[in-house]
């Protein structure tokens, strides 16, 4: 049996975008269908029961097509968090910077990003 903590953690922002949806109306089978995840998951994703120590896996797997599907975003997976995509091509466009360590990190990050856009030559 593992210990539970009682530590209140920030809610992930993809699971606040299908809670937004559910209070709008929609159904756990509907959004189970448009997302791909399945039903009896989403159901625990939503409850709060989800079996996983971390939801970091599922996040990788699902996140970034919610956040694109329900607020036409990127999910940045350096920032942690949604983006335009024009904020996300600019950021895969930059220039590496030398003189700012997180900038640095983040145009590594972009380098071998799986959501880079195609980026267009300026």
């Amino acid at each position: 049996m593992h210990p539970t903590l009682n530590i209140a953690l920030p809610e992930l922002e993809w699971i606040g975008l299908l809670r937004d949806q559910i209070a709008k109306g929609r159904t756990i089978s509907a959004l189970s269908r448009e997302c791909g995840i399945a039903r009896a998951s989403l159901s625990m994703l939503l409850s709060g029961s989800y079996p996983a120590q971390s939801l970091d896996l599922v996040t990788r797997k699902h996140g970034a097509r919610i956040v694109r599907l329900y607020r036409g975003a990127v999910l940045c997976p350096h920032l942690r968090t949604s983006i335009s995509a024009e904020v996300c091509r600019g950021h895969a466009s930059a220039p590496m910077s030398t003189s700012n360590h997180e900038k640095m990190k983040h145009w590594e990050a972009c380098r071998v990003c799986p959501l880079k856009p195609e980026v267009t030559a300026r």
